[in-house]
């Protein structure tokens, strides 16, 4: 009976555990990500510009919007993107999956390929985007040293 009590305590003591360390993540994700959802929301009926202002417009700017010339060319577009690049996006990395879990010749390569940029660093990938990009050393200088200079 004690051994028995003494398991229900340990089962009971982990799933409090795993919520009690669960808990500031998910009020975090709560607050910074569903809270300025929300918020985000809210400032859209508002006669907000660069800063939040809170004069109530109700759907005043979403009338605006949808009376826009280009807002149906927009929507397309956007649409066209998305469709094309989860399509894509799913494809490759469904293949990828599928590659790597088969014994195929060339799984080294292909998981190298697969796992490298998450092996890069942030910081190592923004000094090189920084070099790259960079007026003096960079692109810009390559083209300008090869003539073009528009």
């Amino acid at each position: 009976m004690a051994m028995q009590a003494n398991a229900d305590f340990k089962t009971r003591l982990q799933i409090w555990l795993a919520k009690l360390v669960l808990s500031p993540s998910v009020a975090l994700m709560v607050v910074f990500v569903y809270g300025f959802i929300i918020f985000s929301v809210y400032l859209s009926f508002t006669d907000s510009r660069l800063l939040p202002s809170y004069g109530w417009v109700g759907y005043e700017n979403y009338s605006k919007l949808w009376r826009l010339s280009h807002w149906e060319t927009s929507i397309t577009n956007m649409g066209i993107f998305a469709f094309l690049y989860i399509g894509i996006c799913t494809v490759l990395g469904l293949s990828l999956a599928i590659f790597l879990d088969q014994k195929i010749r060339a799984e080294g390569v292909l998981r190298t390929i697969y796992l490298y940029p998450m092996a890069l660093s942030f910081i190592v990938t923004g000094t090189a985007w920084k070099w790259f990009l960079a007026p003096g050393i960079g692109l810009d200088n390559v083209m300008h040293s090869w003539g073009w200079t528009s």
